[in-house]
């Protein structure tokens, strides 16, 4: 009997010691897992990344209220590998042009081939002559997994999220050299990538409006220009070709709505 208990006790002991050695295998295959994975994505991952699909329709129709739809969603995020703990990084996300959070970019293996796990969602990075897109796969409020590819707003330089939103809008909507035509004169108006004007009234700044149809009188593309909180004025605008129509605005009978009111500017741009 004492034989018999004994030999129960020295195999309870060595299977754990075994179970052990599994465990320890488990833990050190994962960790190597992700260490390949940092090594393979990390380089590829810096900067902050815009919807490519919404600057895409901006581009095409000229205005980001046509686009608001396709900024639905993730619409840009800003991914600094030097903040990694461990095998994840806290990434700063935009949703619909309009609210922040934060999502944890983990490198882990996702369910989709060379993907990494991102918040609810999934990660993917590609590599295209040169260029990198990121594509994300995350679920909508009805559950639906949404597939939206990314693009870096400059480089690998790492900027707010709204600010490289507003770096490609600027860039793919009106960035250049106009000629202001008015009553009094023509003078030359240039718009810069970053959010500056100069040889308009004065102003240093401007700003496209693409937080849209989200509230009342939002319903209009927009365009706002300042120096300072008492020095600044905005405007609805169309393009026409290579013109650039500044309206004033007015709200309708209950102030719902914004419409269009009386043509202020028209800047043509040069070739």
């Amino acid at each position: 009997m004492r034989n018999y208990i004994l030999l129960i006790t020295l195999c309870f002991i060595f299977s754990c010691k075994s179970n052990t050695k599994k465990d320890n295998a488990s833990i050190d295959a994962d960790a190597g897992n992700s260490n390949l994975l940092i090594k393979k994505f990390k380089p590829l991952l810096q900067g902050t990344w815009v919807n490519k699909t919404y600057i895409d329709k901006v581009a095409k129709t000229r205005s980001p209220l046509a686009a608001v739809k396709e900024a639905d969603g993730i619409s840009s995020f800003s991914i600094n590998t030097a903040d990694m703990k461990g095998d994840s990084i806290i990434v700063p996300v935009g949703w619909d042009n309009h609210d922040g959070s934060d999502v944890t970019l983990s490198f882990k293996k996702g369910k989709r081939p060379s993907s990494l796990i991102f918040g609810a969602g999934e990660l993917c990075a590609t590599v295209d002559h040169g260029d990198t897109i990121i594509t994300v796969y995350y679920p909508n409020n009805k559950g639906q997994i949404k597939t939206t590819p990314f693009i870096r707003a400059n480089s690998k330089e790492i900027m707010q999220i709204a600010d490289g939103m507003y770096r490609l809008i600027n860039k793919v909507l009106i960035a250049g050299t106009y000629n202001l035509q008015d009553s009094t004169a023509n003078s030359v108006v240039m718009f810069s990538i970053d959010g500056k004007v100069q040889g308009f009234r004065g102003f240093k700044n401007y700003t496209i409006n693409i937080d849209l149809n989200s509230d009342a009188m939002d319903n209009l593309d927009e365009i706002g220009f300042r120096n300072d909180i008492k020095h600044h004025a905005s405007y609805s605008f169309k393009f026409d070709g290579d013109t650039l129509k500044l309206y004033d605005t007015k709200p309708n009978a209950d102030s719902s709505l914004l419409i269009l009111d009386k043509l202020k500017y028209k800047l043509v741009k040069q070739k």
